[in-house]
C-alpha cells in the first residue's frame, strides 16, 4: 500500500463499533488521515464483520488501521495469563486475516507503574504471535509528579526500560498542556518533545506524539492556527507520526468542545481546519520529513523545555525574527545525504517574518507536491558562501529548504 510511504497521521477513535461503518472512512480520508486507530470491537461476530468492512474501505482509500480488540490489551493479559492471551490474540488476528490495511493491534494507553511490566510483555507477546504486525502502546507524558505514575524518578530511565522491555518499533505519547491558554504549558510540551527525541537518539527508535484537536478540562479548543502550530512544532522536533485527540465526540462528553465530528455526527469547523493543515502538510514537507533525521533543533527568541537557544553552530549561520516573535530552526539530513533546513513561526498568534542565513551554494524551497523552487527569486539573496531567505510566516507555519552544498 502507498500509505506505507506516507507520513503516519491518525486519531484516537472512541466511536461505537455499532455506529461506525465503512462509510465513515471517507471522513478520515478527507481529513488527511493515513494511519489511524479503529473503534473498540471484538466481543461479537457482528462487530468483527463491521471491522472487516471498515478495513476493506481503508484499503480502497490507502489508509492503514490499528485495531483495538478486546483481547489485544495488557489488561486482558493480566486477567487471563500468557497462554490464554496468546490463544485469544491469535484468534483475533485470524478473524481479520492477512488484510492489507491492517497495521497492528492496540496494546493499551498510558500504563501506570503497576501495569508497566504487563504492557511491555504484551508488546512482546503480540509480536510473537503476529510478527508481521506492529504492536501499538501509548505512553504518558512527562509532567510534575510523574514518579508516582510511572514508577521511575528519571524520564530517560523510564524510556530506556520501556525500550528494553517492550522492544517497540516506535514510541508514542500524548501531551495537551500546550493548549492551556497562553504559554504556561509550553515548558511541559517542549520538555516531552526533547525527552522523546533524546530517546530516539539513544536507541534509534522514532517517536510519534498525540496532539489536541478537542478542547476539554482546562485545555481550550484549538483553532486552525493552534492546530497548525502543534503539527509544525512537533515535526520540527523530530516527530515521525502524529495522532489527534480526538475525532468523534465522546458520550457523555463532559466539557469536551468542538471535535472534528460532533455529537450530531456532523463535521465541525475543527474538521475543516484539521483537514486543511494535515493535507497541506502531506502535500508539501511530509514526504521529506518522514525520512529525514533531525540533526539539530533550536529556538530563536525564547527557548522552552530545555531546547537550546540558537547559537549559529550548524549550517544555519544566523537566524532572527524580524517581528520579535519566537522561531524554531531545525536541521535535518535525508537518507540520500541531502541536508534540509526548516523554520517554524513558534507562536499561535501573529504573523512573523524570519531571516535565515545558511552556508550553501543555494537553497531550494520545498513546495507543493514536493517540487523545488530552484531559481533565486524574491526573498532570497546570496552573498559569498551564505544564502539568506526571509519568509513570511503565519502562526505555526513551517517552511523547508534543501541545502545545495558549497
Amino acid at each position: 500500500m502507498k500509505s506505507d510511504e506516507r507520513f503516519p497521521m491518525g486519531f484516537w477513535n472512541y466511536a461505537d463499533i455499532q455506529r461506525q461503518g465503512p462509510e465513515d472512512v471517507r471522513d478520515w480520508d478527507e481529513a488527511g488521515m493515513t494511519l489511524t486507530l479503529g473503534p473498540e470491537y471484538g466481543l461479537d461476530q457482528a462487530g468483527t464483520d463491521r471491522m472487516v468492512a471498515i478495513l476493506d474501505e481503508c484499503a480502497r482509500r490507502d489508509i492503514r488501521l490499528i485495531l483495538c480488540h478486546a483481547h489485544s490489551s495488557y489488561l486482558h493479559l493480566k486477567e487471563v495469563g500468557e497462554e490464554t492471551f496468546k490463544k485469544d490474540f491469535a484468534a483475533a488476528v485470524a478473524a481479520i486475516g492477512p488484510h492489507p490495511a491492517l497495521y497492528g493491534f492496540h496494546v493499551g494507553d498510558e500504563p501506570m507503574a503497576e501495569n508497566f511490566e504487563a504492557a511491555c510483555r504484551t508488546m512482546r507477546l503480540q509480536r510473537e504471535v503476529a510478527p508481521n504486525l506492529t504492536p501499538f502502546l501509548n505512553l504518558m507524558s512527562c509532567q510534575d509528579g510523574f514518579e508516582g505514575r510511572v514508577g521511575f524518578t528519571d524520564w530517560a530511565d523510564y524510556l530506556d526500560a520501556y525500550t528494553e522491555g517492550g522492544q517497540p518499533d516506535f514510541y508514542c505519547y500524548d501531551c495537551y498542556m500546550q493548549m492551556i491558554e497562553g504559554t504556561s504549558g509550553w515548558e511541559t510540551y517542549f520538555t516531552n518533545l526533547r525527552h522523546y527525541h533524546e530517546a530516539e537518539q539513544r536507541h534509534g527508535i522514532p517517536f510519534w506524539t498525540t496532539l489536541l484537536s478537542c478542547g476539554h478540562f482546562g485545555f481550550h479548543y484549538p483553532k486552525e492556527d493552534d492546530l497548525r502550530w502543534q503539527l509544525s512544532s512537533a515535526v520540527a522536533h523530530g516527530a515521525k507520526g502524529l495522532l489527534w485527540f480526538f475525532f468523534y465526540m465522546r458520550h457523555p462528553h463532559c466539557n469536551y468542545q468542538v471535535p472534528p465530528i460532533d455529537e450530531h455526527y456532523e463535521r465541525t469547523e475543527t474538521y475543516q481546519w484539521l483537514s486543511r493543515i494535515c493535507r497541506t502538510f502531506l502535500k508539501t514537507t511530509a514526504p521529506v520529513l518522514r525520512q529525514a533525521k533531525l540533526r539539530r533543533v533550536s529556538h530563536v527568541g525564547q527557548a522552552w523545555g530545555g531546547t537550546a537557544l540558537f547559537d549559529g553552530q550548524g549550517i544555519v549561520q544566523s537566524a532572527r525574527s524580524l517581528y520579535d516573535v519566537p522561531l524554531i530552526v531545525s536541521e535535518f539530513q535525508h537518507p540520500d545525504g541531502s541536508d534540509y533546513v526548516l523554520v517554524v513561526n513558534n507562536a499561535t498568534t501573529g504573523f512573523n517574518q524570519a531571516e535565515l542565513s545558511v552556508q550553501a551554494r543555494d537553497l531550494h524551497h520545498v513546495g507543493w507536491d514536493g517540487e523545488e523552487n530552484l531559481p533565486m527569486g524574491p526573498g532570497k539573496e546570496k552573498e559569498g558562501d551564505l544564502v539568506t531567505v526571509t519568509p513570511w510566516l503565519a502562526p505555526g507555519q513551517m517552511e523547508l529548504w534543501r541545502v545545495e552544498p558549497l
